[in-house]
């Protein structure tokens, strides 16, 4: 879950975050509506997403995008 998230982060991307790791389980059909902590995870996560979506379309016109950075490159062997 870390990695894939690093490669997000490092592309600048924004990430909408949930009360855990955005998951959940079942086996067969109908076990996914059974599990009660992934679908409050779930649930979150949308009331989230909802959230930045609204805040991204009221910013719009109001508030200007950052500007890139050009990259900075550290070298570790000296």
């Amino acid at each position: 879950f870390d990695q894939l998230n690093k490669y997000f982060q490092i592309s600048e991307m924004m990430t909408i975050g949930s009360c855990y790791w955005n998951i959940i389980h079942g086996h067969s059909p109908g076990e996914v509506g059974r599990d009660a902590e992934g679908l409050q995870i779930v649930r979150t996560l949308g009331r989230n997403l909802s959230w930045f979506l609204k805040l991204l379309e009221h910013g719009k016109g109001h508030v200007a995008v950052p500007e890139p950075e050009a990259p900075v490159r550290t070298n570790f062997i000296r």
